[in-house]
């Protein structure tokens, strides 16, 4: 009897270490917990009040609030931890007379474009991020501008340039981006 009770125990013992054991070697990064994260998040719709323009942005992001946007047309979703600092924006830019092609060229130029890919009404840009003229280090942004009549409207992220590999979801939600959600067709049960 007493031998089971001392098995028991020890049993016991060796599954309470093991356990704390495993606890204290949680080997996953801060980049891993954000790609899970990111993985398993719902995508919450924003809907612009001035414009009407349409963006996605996970649901563990904060939403700036007005009071800090710098004009009507505009919205800033932020995630921030000790590690990384990652932005989404949407907004809409004026674009007056300039072709197309100008104002691809212009915005080039200005946000220091390293990538720049051309569509039938849109194009992308992405670099390395700039902050009132100065290379913010470790950084990048990814841009796609779609034309609708003198307006070009924005869909934005800057990330740090090591979670890029864990950004593919939200680079496709940028790449699969329209100004407005297509309205979906809805099955009704009869």
């Amino acid at each position: 009897m007493r031998k089971i009770i001392f098995i028991f125990i020890a049993l016991v013992l060796l599954a309470a270490n093991i356990d704390y054991l495993h606890s204290c070697c949680d080997d996953r990064t801060e980049k891993d917990m954000f790609s899970n994260k990111l993985t398993y998040a719902y995508m919450y719709k924003y809907v612009d009040k001035e414009y009407g323009f349409v963006i996605r942005y996970p649901d563990f992001f904060d939403k700036v609030p007005d009071s800090l946007r710098n004009s009507d047309g505009h919205a800033r979703f932020t995630y921030g931890d000790q590690w990384v600092n990652i932005v989404i924006e949407g907004y809409a830019l004026y674009k007056g007379e300039l072709t197309m092609k100008q104002a691809k060229d212009s915005l080039a130029e200005l946000l220091h474009a390293t990538n720049v890919n051309t569509g039938k009404n849109f194009f992308t840009l992405s670099g390395p991020q700039y902050e009132q003229g100065s290379l913010i280090k470790g950084y990048s942004y990814y841009s796609k501008f779609m034309l609708n009549g003198k307006f070009l409207f924005v869909y934005t992220m800057i990330y740090p340039d090591g979670y890029k590999d864990v950004l593919t979801r939200l680079f496709k939600e940028i790449d699969d981006w329209q100004i407005w959600e297509r309205p979906r067709l809805e099955v009704k049960q009869v």
